[in-house]
């Protein structure tokens, strides 16, 4: 009997000869990633990065926020160190020292006058009397340092009968090398005053004013009768101040 070549022969090797058992056994598949889980891996790093980098930021703003107030209290400390230290140096030295302007300061008190002369002669030491930071000779305040100065006169007149044609006449004026005749600084006119049937009278004439004033400038005060002026200290006077 010749071989039918139309069905090949099988042959089995070992002692089963059932193929069936090794052609339908389960293979184990090979499952590979989905998009969708690569996504979620992806979101779960991204979430871990952004904890870090705000465990970051609060772990700088808390070490930040430590270091302004060890500093707010280093300043404190300054502070209160350069206000004690402020007030033990005014305990020390006392109260400020008075500025070079305000010792430039002069109140002269009535005296007499210079004879023949209607200049008036004043008392530069004794009682109310001031001279700080100028010269007084012979009636005259005189300038040591240039600068705008605060002038003030008053005299205060008086009479045993009463006229009524006395003329008062109150000058302060300046003599300067600048300058060959004396400047009339301030002026007032007056006449005396009778009141009732007194034969007494009295009159009191002030003025002041500001003035620029050079080095070696003479202030002086001239009255037309020196007769008629009472040269009490608290009755007349004359100073001057630099501003």
């Amino acid at each position: 009997m010749e071989p039918d070549f139309r069905y090949p022969q099988v042959y089995t090797v070992g002692s089963d000869p059932n193929l069936d058992h090794y052609l339908s056994a389960p293979a184990h598949p090979v499952v590979l990633p989905t998009q969708k889980e690569r996504k979620t891996e992806w979101q779960k790093a991204c979430t871990v990065v952004i904890l870090f980098l705000a465990l970051l930021i609060l772990a700088g703003m808390a070490f930040g926020g430590f270091y302004l107030f060890q500093l707010h209290q280093k300043i404190d400390k300054i502070k209160k160190g350069q206000a004690s230290e402020g007030r033990q140096e005014k305990i020390i030295a006392g109260p400020p020292e008075i500025s070079k302007s305000s010792e430039i300061v002069a109140h002269v008190t009535g005296l007499n006058v210079i004879k023949n002369s209607k200049t008036l002669v004043w008392d530069a030491e004794l009682g109310l009397a001031l001279v700080k930071g100028v010269s007084y000779n012979a009636g005259a305040l005189i300038i040591n340092e240039s600068g705008n100065y605060l002038i003030y006169s008053k005299v205060f007149f008086r009479g045993q009968v009463c006229k009524s044609d006395v003329y008062l006449e109150h000058i302060v004026f300046k003599r300067t090398n600048l300058y060959p005749k004396d400047i009339k600084l301030m002026v007032t006119n007056n006449g005396n005053s009778c009141p009732g049937n007194s034969a007494g009278w009295s009159s009191n004439s002030f003025q002041s004013g500001i003035f620029n004033l050079k080095k070696n400038d003479h202030i002086y005060v001239n009255v037309s009768d020196p007769t008629f002026v009472n040269f009490d200290q608290f009755n007349t006077y004359f100073g001057l101040h630099k501003l």
